[in-house]
């Protein structure tokens, strides 16, 4: 079991990198407009549902997969936002 916790982890993680470097792309305008994606709601939407699934893989119960699932809005959206000020400090955006 442990195995496939650990790859559901790295399919997390290369969703979350993924879904950031289409939120830089859009804001650099590589993508289309018509694409249009927030880092900081990305990131806290990614990181509540990467908190509730880890908590669902791991059979906790619904009261505790619940305050997963605000701390993961919470450490999701300081993450996008932090990747939105590091993107100003390098002046990508």
């Amino acid at each position: 079991m442990t195995d496939h916790l650990l790859t559901a982890v790295y399919l997390l993680l290369s969703v979350v990198a993924a879904a950031v470097l289409a939120a830089v792309a859009t804001s650099v305008r590589l993508l289309p407009e018509v694409i249009d994606i927030s880092i900081v709601l990305t990131g806290a939407g990614l990181g509540a549902l990467a908190f509730t699934t880890l908590g669902a893989l791991r059979r906790f119960d619904p009261d505790r997969i619940a305050r997963l699932s605000l701390g993961g809005t919470v450490v999701g959206g300081v993450a996008g936002a932090g990747v939105f000020f590091i993107a100003l400090v390098i002046d990508v955006l």
